[in-house]
């Protein structure tokens, strides 16, 4: 879940903030409605970086979050076909 906080607060104690902001991003709130996102520049990298989903990795590259997930629906789909033969 995103911390949201006001922009006066972020402005106030800057650094305890940005420190949290490496961490996990934070929402900023200007009048109590979001305004921006303020996240960690190695998030920012991932997310504006190499965006073309056929993107390939040699062994160990991949990023973890991107492993995991690709691990998860693996063993999805490996419980489902077990379960087809099963029939």
């Amino acid at each position: 879940m995103t911390k949201s906080i006001s922009t006066t607060e972020f402005m106030r104690d800057f650094g305890k903030y940005l420190d949290e902001a490496r961490q996990h991003p934070i929402m900023l709130t200007k009048h109590g409605r979001p305004s921006v996102v303020v996240v960690s520049a190695d998030l920012y990298g991932r997310m504006t970086g190499n965006s073309d989903p056929r993107r390939t990795y040699a062994a160990g590259e991949m990023p973890k979050e991107l492993a995991d997930a690709f691990l998860t629906q693996l063993d999805a789909d490996s419980a489902g076909f077990q379960r087809m033969e099963n029939y």
